[in-house]
């Protein structure tokens, strides 16, 4: 990712267009914000705090990183080896708080007028004061089921599911549906035969609550148990639940932790009307042998991104990374990242 950055910086140019008076000349030039706080999440804190400093200070900006309370050492570490590796003074520089302050802290730091522009990486409760994703995958009724079950099954349990980008929703053809729920259920007990570690005991309480009210008002399991007793009070057994109805919280509530819900449907319409139906729109996978109806699905999917035989968790330097709607603005690397810091400034001149 640093590389891919700094290979970048040259290209950022500004512009020489032609102002409609032949007298008169124009440059566009582009300037760094400023100052840039940036707030990343513990989740994956090395690849998340490097990604929130990299592209402003590559771009010319100096950074005030604020780092997540739940994981302050790592982002520490990695602030000190930018400034072992030469940065300038006050180029790059860290605050950490406890819990209890953040709130505060944050506020005051995102109020400071010096402060320019804002990165941030969280849940959406936050963001609009953190922000989230309830990525959907749909299974269409010629998928590789085998493909789809593995990727379903990796999307949504890969790091415990406490990933922005992790599969919470399948969305099924009813055709496959069942051939694909038992290749699903293979797939969960191959890769994850153990309870999965979560950040704290209130993330499996979360869990716990939304397969519950779930299980209340008719889902089913096909996978896990919520009253098994593990070896921790932060673990939980990979849970996938059929049957979700539209009233049931885990519809619209992102889990982030290990449960994942499928729904069937009969036509394209159906899959992208479920698809669409959440205030989030990070990422998305669509399995299908047909690239015209994968196609069609990433057209009409509101998501940031949309991965065609792949699962939804996907994020590298040389691809621009965002969401859509409540899952936040803006993109992180690639040139589109580098972009985010730069203002352009109309320069003109009469000769």
């Amino acid at each position: 990712m640093i590389k891919d950055a700094a290979g970048r910086i040259s290209t950022l140019g500004g512009a020489v267009p032609t102002p409609a008076d032949p007298n008169t000349s124009a440059m566009l030039w582009r300037e760094p914000f400023g100052v840039v706080l940036a707030i990343a999440p513990w989740n994956a804190p090395y690849i998340l705090g490097t990604r929130a400093l990299l592209y402003p200070i590559a771009a010319g900006c100096t950074v005030v990183l604020k780092g997540s309370e739940f994981a302050p050492r790592v982002m520490h570490s990695i602030t000190s080896v930018f400034h072992e590796a030469g940065l300038p003074k006050g180029v790059l520089n860290f605050i950490s708080t406890n819990p209890a302050n953040a709130p505060a802290v944050t506020e005051a730091l995102i109020a400071n007028p010096l402060v320019k522009k804002v990165n941030f990486t969280g849940s959406t409760a936050v963001g609009r004061i953190e922000l989230g994703g309830k990525a959907p995958a749909i299974v269409w009724e010629d998928a590789n089921l085998d493909l789809a079950a593995e990727c379903c099954s990796r999307g949504a349990f890969l790091n415990s599911g406490q990933i922005c980008m992790s599969t919470e929703r399948i969305i099924v053809h009813k055709n496959v549906s069942e051939a694909f729920q038992g290749k699903l259920q293979d797939a969960v007990r191959k890769m994850w035969p153990e309870a999965l570690v979560h950040i704290n005991p209130q993330a499996v309480v979360k869990n716990k609550k939304l397969v519950q009210d779930a299980v209340d008002k008719g889902a089913s399991l096909l996978n896990g148990d919520i009253n098994a007793e593990e070896a921790s009070n932060t673990r939980l057994r990979p849970i996938v639940i059929a049957k979700v109805t539209t009233d049931m919280d885990i519809y619209k509530q992102e889990s982030f932790g290990t449960s994942v819900s499928l729904l069937e449907v009969d036509s394209e319409e159906e899959a992208l009307r479920i698809a669409n139906d959440t205030e989030y729109g990070l990422a998305s996978a669509v399995f299908t042998e047909d690239l015209r109806t994968g196609f069609r699905f990433a057209k009409g999917i509101e998501t940031g991104a949309v991965h065609i035989n792949n699962m939804s968790v996907h994020d590298e330097a040389a691809l621009p990374h965002g969401g859509a709607k409540a899952s936040g603005y803006g993109r992180f690397n690639a040139s589109a990242g580098l972009e985010e810091y730069l203002r352009i400034k109309t320069v003109t001149w009469r000769s």
